[in-house]
């Protein structure tokens, strides 16, 4: 998954970050690969489940998540099946 700063919410987005990997959300088991002051690379597991019939639909789904855990990311995602 590649996260994205929104510009309305870039000075958060470290903060962000740092709490999608420390365990702040127990439903986001993430790890960073790599980050940058605008973009971060995550690798993680999502249960199987009707929001993960697509790309596009997890990251829709995350990203509804995450908002209302007030973390406002623009997502990319690949499922690897």
């Amino acid at each position: 998954m590649r996260a994205s700063v929104r510009e309305d919410h870039r000075r958060t987005f470290r903060t962000d970050i740092e709490r999608l990997s420390d365990g702040h959300l127990r439903w986001t088991p993430l790890d960073v690969l790599r980050s940058t002051n605008t973009q971060a690379e995550f690798r993680g597991a999502v249960h199987k489940g009707p929001h993960t019939a697509t790309d596009a639909s997890l990251a829709r789904y995350l990203e509804d998540r995450l908002a209302a855990e007030n973390i406002h990311l623009d997502l990319s995602v690949t499922i690897e099946r």
